[in-house]
């Protein structure tokens, strides 16, 4: 059966877990450029650059200030990268099928390129999309911790006051805006990504 991805058939249950404990590991060791980013954009603060964010942070808050949020960034990136890797398998295996009705039996065995790409942007996309809409909700309490860490002590009183105070609605906040810039920039490095070691092979 004619394929479109360049790499390793796993599990179900691999797909999932390596793509969690691989976001996971990545989250923890750029949370202190994700402090300073969400930090440095916030019309809150008036930092004239990174370097005096950063700098703000480590006086008033110290060490731990770089990782405010880690709890919600952990519990948002675990399910949503392994569900990503776990859906983005699944949706190129069923849009390969569904194109494969359309080629020629004398080239079903080798997918071409350009095929071959758009299947694999159109399942990163798809995956994007859905995975952002899900965890939307950590997110959001993620960046409320980061941007006010005197007010939002934890993920869970944090929660609790986004709901009680501004509603459920609270918890979808930048979902659009999420969700276009992640499905979009999956969808490239994935296609990029996939091309690349396809071309690799082929030397």
């Amino acid at each position: 059966m004619a394929s479109s991805t360049a790499l390793p058939k796993l599990s179900n249950t691999t797909n999932l877990l390596s793509g969690a404990v691989a976001r996971t590991w990545a989250g923890f060791v750029l949370m202190p450029l994700t402090v300073i980013k969400v930090r440095f954009e916030s019309n809150l603060y008036s930092y004239p650059s990174l370097f005096n964010a950063a700098m703000d942070i480590q006086q008033r808050e110290g060490f731990r200030g770089f990782f405010s949020g880690l709890g919600a960034t952990a519990i948002r990136d675990a399910p949503y990268a392994g569900l990503y890797v776990l859906f983005y398998e699944k949706l190129k295996s069923h849009l390969g099928s569904l194109a494969e009705t359309d080629l020629d039996s004398d080239i079903k065995t080798v997918m071409g390129t350009p095929l071959a790409s758009s299947i694999n942007f159109s399942s990163a996309i798809l995956a994007g999309a859905v995975c952002s809409a899900v965890s939307n909700p950590f997110d959001a309490v993620k960046t409320r911790i980061q941007l006010q860490p005197q007010r939002y002590r934890n993920m869970w009183q944090a929660w609790y006051k986004m709901i009680t105070e501004d509603g459920f609605r609270s918890l979808w906040c930048g979902l659009s805006l999420r969700m276009g810039r992640k499905a979009l920039s999956s969808a490239l490095a994935w296609t990029l990504y996939e091309e690349l070691i396809r071309r690799s092979g082929s030397f």
